[in-house]
């Protein structure tokens, strides 16, 4: 049997992986089967599976693609190393947030957040593929760092709320999913998309802000 030639498999998997993220942007990824991408892709069941043996091994690789890049780290890390004020600093960090976003939705929509979201909710399923898993994503990075600065606020009494720190990321989590699932956002022009997301993000700044200020 003739060898497959790695550039051949890996434009085989882009475009299974492709057909994946189809499926995924028209149904909740919960639902999403591999009988569903080999259909979309187009290709026999046996031509899917030579490259994915199941459908977490396809959303793995989705994953993969949102590894930590040195650029959105250091646009963290320059937001809480800078000399600005707390608040000011949760306002700038927000905004990033919104930013990567709004980039998530313009290209595939809110895959990525609905695979963080499916996985977080089922810890053995996690576990099988822990391993498989980048080290590092964007999102990962900067809910760590914001847990990290929120955390050392509220220790040193800059930030004053009668809420847990837990208890203050998971609200903020439940308003970013909120933004991704918002009816025919990434139908619309990226502009304004931005302008929406952005506006959004204003409002939760300004309630973070007052909440954080015991008000």
């Amino acid at each position: 049997m003739p060898k497959v030639k790695p550039e051949h498999a890996e434009r085989k998997k882009a475009e299974i992986v492709e057909a994946a993220k189809r499926v995924c942007n028209r149904k909740p990824v919960y639902e999403v089967a591999m009988r569903d991408i080999v259909l979309e892709s187009g290709m026999s069941q046996g031509g899917v599976y030579k490259y994915f043996a199941n459908i977490d091994e396809v959303f793995v690789f989705i994953l993969n693609e949102e590894t930590l890049t040195s650029s959105m780290k250091e646009k963290a890390d320059a937001i809480f190393q800078s000399k600005e004020t707390p608040v000011k600093k949760l306002d700038n960090f927000l905004h990033v947030i919104g930013q990567h976003i709004t980039s998530s939705i313009t290209t595939d929509g809110s895959i990525y957040y609905e695979l963080i979201s499916l996985y977080s909710k089922d810890p053995q399923r996690l576990e099988t593929v822990k391993g498989q898993l980048n080290e590092v994503s964007n999102l990962q990075y900067l809910q760590t760092s914001f847990a990290i600065f929120l955390a050392e606020q509220i220790e040193n009494g800059m930030f004053k709320t009668t809420m847990q720190k837990e208890e203050v990321l998971s609200l903020i989590e439940v308003y970013m999913t909120g933004l991704l699932h918002q009816p025919d956002l990434s139908l619309k022009a990226s502009d304004e998309i931005n302008v929406q997301i952005s506006k959004q993000i204003n409002v939760l700044s300004t309630a973070l802000q007052k909440l954080l200020a015991g008000e």
